[in-house]
């Protein structure tokens, strides 16, 4: 009698060890599987901006008078977060110098009614947070590469 107890306390453990294992495998499947969640960005064209961003915000490179079409533009994407809150970003390489286009964009965000909040001055990177009246945000990071400058401007408007 004692035999048969100690066998099915055996089967008992076999059969939640099973389960247990089951369960975890299933769980580690689902998980990975599931999509992320979250904005998913919207890419434009290599060579153009993305709808939405500001063009005058892009200093040190030529604008091919094409609208939405700079030159040296290696990505340009938008993101909506909400219905109020969309970020637009654009990147691209400059054949200006670091020092000369903090300055252009100091000078820039001085004469266009932006708040400078924060700097980040750095001898190979430079970076600026600016807000407006209507509370949009601009956010450039410039840095020195070889040949010039490889420059990144986020702007969220709200």
């Amino acid at each position: 009698m004692n035999d048969r107890k100690n066998l099915w306390v055996w089967v008992g453990i076999v059969v939640v060890v099973i389960v247990a294992g089951a369960g975890t495998i299933i769980w580690v499947v689902n998980r990975e599987q599931t999509p992320q969640t979250g904005p998913i960005p919207v890419h434009a064209p290599v060579g153009q901006v993305v709808a939405g961003f500001p063009q005058e915000l892009i200093l040190g490179v030529a604008t091919s008078g094409t609208e939405g079409s700079v030159a040296g533009v290696t990505n340009s994407y938008s993101i909506n977060y909400s219905s109020s809150t969309n970020q637009y970003t654009a990147e691209w390489n400059s054949s200006s110098t670091l020092v000369a286009l903090y300055t252009q964009y100091q000078s820039y965000i001085a004469a266009n009614g932006w708040t400078i909040i924060n700097q980040a001055d750095y001898p190979t990177l430079k970076g600026i947070y600016a807000m407006n009246s209507s509370m949009a945000a601009v956010n450039i990071v410039i840095v020195s590469e070889n040949a010039g400058s490889k420059v990144t401007v986020s702007y969220v408007v709200q």
